[in-house]
Parts: structure tokens; sequence; C-alpha cells
């Protein structure tokens, strides 16, 4: 049977149209449009940017950073390390060893408090983790805490009688407790241990000065620095060692490579500076003096070791100028020997007056202190020089011995 198409009618039927599914239609097309060009503008970026090399840096997994910390403070930079740690940290507080070795750089920062905060968050996070006991031995001992210490550091070592870092806390603070012999023995079980730790090394170095055995002393600080060649305390403790044997030079060359490792160490200017100026080249210690005051002007040691080489050299402007600094930042240990030295500074620059009333008030801090004799001989010459100096009218009288103010003694000076 033949079947007739009717030509009059459209081969397909045109469907019924709906305006709004046709509406929906076209802004499901425009979105996928929209967020094809978007991936692909987005992968078009990414790759120019990392062929011009502008890819974003990807943030570092605390073990990278405690990885580059850990090769900061090989390098001294302990406040960078301690940096990088502080975020390690934060990153990850459960972590004990992280926490560990972010407390063991806050002690050599001084920072006892907070290690000794890390080291009781370690023992919250386990009892018996001699990390912990560790840090809190050695923040206490270095707050100066020793009898407190003790038992703490006893208390890991029940953990792990091979902590080292234990041994280190006991030396230092049996020592300080005047139990010398077990100073020792600490140390020397610790060293039989682990005879390359340069902390126990300086400890045990400390504890054999305490019982007189300095070339043993030098041996172990010197030891204590091959092992850990960046950390500067040591070398300040071997330099102040070496010039307490007369071995100068050493000391010289000691602060030379401070220096070299911490360019602007304001305090092993001042230390080379009072070297220098032992070995009498007065010169090269005014260098060191005044170098170590620009770089810490706050430093009541050293700027009073340089008012007294001013002083020295008779430039008493200068002199005067830097006991008052010295006075002003002061908080008790050079008080006394700037003032009065304020006041003769004052009256050398031809202001009586002045220098009368400083002389005048340092005599009764010196009277009232139990070792200011050396200081009281020394305020009266300068009262008395006053007193009788035809320069300084109405000051005639007032003091009845009159002496000419002599030069000051060594003794007086340091």
């Amino acid at each position: 049977m033949q079947i007739k198409r009717d030509y009059s009618q459209p081969f397909f039927r045109e469907p019924k149209r709906h305006p709004i599914r046709n509406i929906l239609v076209a802004a499901i097309m425009g979105l996928l449009l929209g967020l094809g060009i978007l991936s692909q503008w987005t992968l078009l970026e990414n790759t120019a940017d990392t062929i011009m090399g502008n890819a974003p840096t990807p943030t570092p997994l605390p073990s990278e950073l405690a990885t580059r910390a850990s090769e900061l403070m090989l390098m001294g930079d302990l406040e960078g390390a301690a940096e990088l740690m502080e975020k390690v940290v934060s990153e990850r507080p459960e972590n004990p060893a992280y926490l560990y070795e972010y407390g063991s750089l806050l002690i050599d920062l001084t920072r006892y408090d907070e290690a000794y905060d890390l080291g009781a968050q370690i023992i919250d996070l386990n009892a018996r983790d001699v990390r912990g006991f560790s840090l809190e031995a050695n923040a206490l001992v270095w707050q100066g805490q020793y009898s407190a210490a003790i038992p703490i550091a006893l208390s890991g070592l029940e953990l792990n009688p091979r902590f080292t870092s234990l041994y280190t806390a006991l030396t230092r603070a049996y020592v300080e407790t005047s139990r010398w012999n077990d100073g020792l023995d600490m140390a020397e079980r610790g060293l039989s241990i682990d005879p390359n730790d340069a902390a126990l090394s300086r400890a045990y170095a400390y504890a054999l000065q305490s019982v007189a055995e300095y070339d043993q002393a030098v041996s172990y600080l010197e030891q204590s620095i091959e092992f850990r060649p960046t950390y500067l305390p040591t070398y300040f403790e071997l330099a102040g060692l070496y010039l307490s044997q007369n071995r100068d030079q050493e000391a010289i060359d000691l602060y030379d490579r401070i220096l070299s490792i911490e360019p602007r160490n304001a305090r092993a200017m001042l230390r080379q500076c009072l070297a220098y100026r032992k070995v009498g080249e007065f010169a090269r210690a005014l260098g060191f003096c005044e170098d170590s005051v620009t770089n810490d002007g706050t430093d009541p040691e050293a700027l009073f070791q340089l008012g007294l080489l001013y002083y020295r050299d008779r430039r008493f402007q200068d002199s005067r100028d830097t006991f008052a600094q010295c006075v002003e930042y002061d908080i008790g240990t050079y008080d006394l020997s700037c003032l009065y030295r304020l006041g003769l500074s004052h009256y050398y620059t031809g202001d009586c007056d002045t220098g009368w009333d400083f002389l005048q008030e340092s005599l009764l801090i010196a009277q009232a202190r139990d070792d200011g004799q050396i200081a009281i001989d020394n305020i009266r010459q300068g009262l008395n020089a006053i007193a009788t100096d035809p320069n300084c009218p109405g000051y005639s009288g007032r003091l009845p011995t009159p002496t000419p103010i002599p030069e000051e003694t060594e003794e007086a000076e340091i």
C-alpha cells in the first residue's frame, strides 16, 4: 500500500512553544559557557605565571619550617630560628618534638618563662616525656631557681638516664648550691654518654672553675666552641677566662671572632675595649668603647667605661655628657660611680655649682653603702677642690681640710 504525503504540511511537526522553559535553557547554557571560559582563562593565567616565574608560592609545611629553623640556628641566627619555630608550634601544638626544639631556642634567647611553659605543655601531652622535664629544669636554672630545678631534673633522669640535657641542668644547679663535687660528677656522667654535647661541655667548664681547675675549664670551653661554633655566650666565657689568666692576646682574638660572626655586637665591642685597656692600648680601647655605645647607648657599663676613658684623657665635656647618660640609664650598679664622676666633670668644665650639687648627692649615697669608702674619699677630694678653688666663689671654707684632687686610682675606676 502506498502512503501519500501531503506536501502542504512541514515534514517535522513544529513543537508547541514554552517561553519560560526557553528562558531557563538559555540561562543554563550561558552559565555553562561562562564557566568554561573562566576555567580556560584561569588555566591560561596559571600557565603564564608558571612560565614567567610568577606562580603563587605554596605555604611551607611545618616540617619545612622546622628544617629551615635548624639551619638558621646552626648559622647563629637564633632570633630568626625562633620566629620560624613559633609558626611551627602554632600549627602543630601537639607535637612535643617541635615544642622541645622551640623551648631550647627560647632558653638560648633568655626567654626562660616561655621555655618553662613549653616544658609544662609537653608534660601535659605526655607525663612521661623527658623533654618536658628538661625544659622546665634548665629554664629554672637560668632563672636562678636552682633548688627547684634539681628535683625536676632528677625525676627526668628516672624516666631516661641518658638524656644529657638533664645532666647540664643538674651540673649548674649543684654548683650554684655549693655542691661542687655533685656538679662535677653530673657533668662527667653526662659526657660519658655524649662527649660531643656542647652545652654540657660548657657546664662542665663552669663546674671546673668553681674548684679552681682553670686550665681544664679552658679546654672544655674550647671544646664546646668546636661543637657549636656560632653560639656566642661560650666565646664570652672563654675570653673572660683568658683575660683572668693574662692570655690577653688570645682574648682579643676571640672577641674579634665574635665580631666576625656578629659585627654589631655591642657587648663584644665593650669587652674588646676593656681588653685593650688592660694591655695599655688606650686609643684602641676608646674606639671600641665608642663603638659599643654607638650600637647600644643605654648600656650603663659601656657608658661608664667610655666616661672613664674620656676622663682619663681630660676630655671633661665628653666625660660629663657620657656620665650623665650613665646616671640616666643605670639601675643600681654604676649609679654612684657615674654620679660622682659627673660632678667632677662638671667642676672641671667650670660649673662649680652643678659639680658641688652632684658631689654632695653622691656623698650621701656613698655613706649609706658598705662598700662606698673609695667613692667617699674621691668625693671628699672633689668637694675640697671646689672649696679651695678661687674660680668657685661662695664655697670657700665649706670643708675644713682643703686638699688638691689627685688622679684617681685604677682601683677606684674599675
